[in-house]
């Protein structure tokens, strides 16, 4: 009893904090919001957000997966199912940038060995955000229905790993290494895509 309590009061949060970061979103903007606002938003402290969602991304792939009919509404539709893909990929640039180069190599080679890719020492689920998102996009219209969204999250994460070992190894900025992979991705998109990137 008491778990499931616990399980709904975690449900509930969760979408009161997806309702808060749409709104907020719709509002000003996807590149204008940030974490601490959306947290603001939403009335719940910036750890709690974080737990739900550790970035922005994240708070993106969600917003697009949820089914009911104001999300379209609320995240722009369309224009968001790309723009969550450049926000993935931003974040993917940014959080690898953070380490330290030497523990950074060291984690990723410690993970290779242990048939983990790159990417997946930053988000182990990334693999499976990336098939919801797609799922979800090809439901509602935006990409192909002969799609097997496995194998494209699987070539969507390979370039993510790449982008992770040019910022670890080559020691690129951020912002080049968010560029590459949003212009790799888009290209591997654009064919299946019905929508403008």
């Amino acid at each position: 009893m008491l778990a499931s309590l616990r399980e709904k009061k975690k449900r509930r949060t969760r979408a009161d904090i997806l309702a808060a970061a749409a709104d907020f979103i719709e509002r000003k903007g996807y590149r204008n919001a940030n974490m601490r606002d959306i947290a603001a938003a939403a009335d719940v402290a910036y750890q709690t957000l974080y737990n739900y969602f550790p970035s922005k991304a994240r708070i993106a792939i969600a917003l697009l997966a949820r089914d009911d009919e104001t999300d379209d509404r609320a995240t722009g539709a369309d224009a968001d199912f790309v723009e969550a893909l450049r926000a993935l990929a931003g974040w993917v640039a940014q959080r690898a940038g953070h380490a330290e180069r030497e523990l950074a190599l060291e984690a990723l080679a410690e993970a290779i060995r242990g048939g983990m890719s790159a990417v997946r020492c930053l988000d182990p689920g990334i693999g499976e955000y990336l098939r919801d998102l797609l799922a979800s996009a090809q439901q509602r219209g935006y990409l192909d229905a002969y799609v097997d969204t496995h194998e494209m999250a699987a070539a969507i994460e390979s370039i993510l790993n790449s982008s992770v070992l040019d910022r670890v190894m080559a020691d690129e900025p951020d912002q080049a290494i968010e560029s590459a992979s949003v212009a790799r991705i888009e290209l591997v998109l654009k064919p299946y895509l019905r929508i403008a990137p």
